[in-house]
């Protein structure tokens, strides 16, 4: 499932409001290894969907719930770390009704996909509505990632950039992928067609989880580079927002110009 990805400094540790406090990295640490977690369990829960395999069908179901409430673990503390910073840095900008708009999306998406797992046990069998909420979900996943890709103006490097477009393009594509597993659940087909479609649609379900997973993976590497980068940073003296550099770049391109054009003339003359 997608979470939030911003670069901004975190306040992972709800107790501290301390900024530096290395206790931030252990949390951010912590959550990145539980995301990944859950995205092996959907992995081999989405395996356990084919038909070949349909005798592991109650344990997919069960691990898809134990994924899902990870996930909503770590959406809610992510979502309760967004108020917390913006409590704490009261600006009302373009850039905290981003991340409110994300993390409340991944939030209920992940709601979502705890009860339609729920659903689909299938000692429940309650199929439809288990369908629906994971269309609706994987839709507010979706809508989460596009929203939160608008803050890619504030990567700090071109590098952090790079992976930040990364990350999200998978956590996007990975919820299309089950919204679109999720729909022929709605259908009644015929028992070879039916089959068929089961088979594709676990498919989806392990790429998707796959993309997830790798997501997560990239995550965990972007906070390894943002770390060095702040490092390297610090001791040069150097600032660590990739468009402010631009902005530096260009403007002393500008003022470089007319010294050249000057001296052009002269020559000339």
């Amino acid at each position: 499932m997608p979470h939030l990805v911003t670069h901004r400094p975190r306040l992972t540790n709800l107790r501290s409001d301390d900024e530096t406090d290395n206790s931030h990295q252990a949390w951010e640490t912590f959550s990145a290894f539980s995301y990944e977690l859950g995205g092996v369990m959907f992995v081999i829960g989405s395996v356990c969907f084919f038909p070949a395999l349909s005798s592991y069908l109650a344990l997919g179901d069960g691990l898809f719930i134990a994924g899902s409430v990870l996930y909503l673990l770590v959406t809610g503390h992510e979502l309760l770390e967004v108020h917390k910073y913006w409590r704490l840095h009261d600006t009302a900008t373009f850039a905290n009704r981003i991340e409110f708009v994300a993390a409340w999306s991944y939030v209920l998406g992940s709601v979502m996909f705890v009860v339609g797992s729920v659903f689909f046990l299938p000692a429940v069998d309650m199929i439809a509505p288990g369908a629906w909420l994971f269309i609706v979900g994987s839709a507010l996943f979706f809508i989460g990632g596009l929203v939160n890709i608008l803050q890619v103006v504030e990567a700090p490097s071109l590098i952090y950039m790079q992976l930040f477009n990364f990350t999200v393009a998978l956590f996007v594509i990975g919820s299309a992928l089950f919204a679109e597993a999720s729909i022929p659940y709605l259908w009644h087909l015929g028992t070879t067609a039916q089959r068929q479609m089961s088979t594709f649609d676990a498919a989806q379900y392990v790429f998707g989880s796959v993309l997830f997973l790798v997501g997560g993976m990239a995550i965990f590497y972007r906070k390894l580079v943002r770390n060095r980068l702040e490092t390297f940073c610090h001791a040069r003296g150097l600032g660590t927002m990739f468009i402010s550099a631009l902005q530096s770049e260009i403007h002393d391109k500008a003022r470089l110009v007319p010294r050249i054009t000057e001296k052009g003339s002269k020559r000339a003359e």
